[in-house]
């Protein structure tokens, strides 16, 4: 169950309907108010859910396969602790310096 390609298709598709939708929209309106100056703005209910829908669903197909995280799965070594070396554990930090100017700071009343 991997990506879904017929739902990534799909969607897509939908959503460029939704965009000719809107351009139909415009040029319709725009010829509607072809003697007045005004800015043709807005989309309408079916292009919003067609928008909505069809990206959901492209989303939804593309995702693949949902696995449980599982946070005690002790058969694989983690991935921070497959190049670690020991001996190469650096304690002193630089924040040994930090302590002088931490205690010369006065509490604030």
């Amino acid at each position: 169950m991997a990506v879904k390609l017929w739902m990534v298709v799909a969607g897509t598709a939908i959503v460029i309907h939704a965009g000719n939708m809107i351009t139909a929209e415009k040029h319709a309106a725009m010829e509607e108010a072809e003697g007045f100056h005004e800015d043709v703005t807005g989309v309408t209910f079916q292009v919003f859910v067609e928008v909505v829908f069809g990206s959901l669903l492209a989303l939804w197909g593309g995702i693949g396969d949902f696995k449980p995280i599982r946070a005690s799965d002790s058969k694989k070594p983690r991935w921070e602790s497959l190049h670690a070396r020991p001996d190469f554990h650096s304690y002193r930090t630089r924040a040994k310096f930090m302590r002088s100017l931490l205690t010369s700071i006065e509490s604030p009343p």
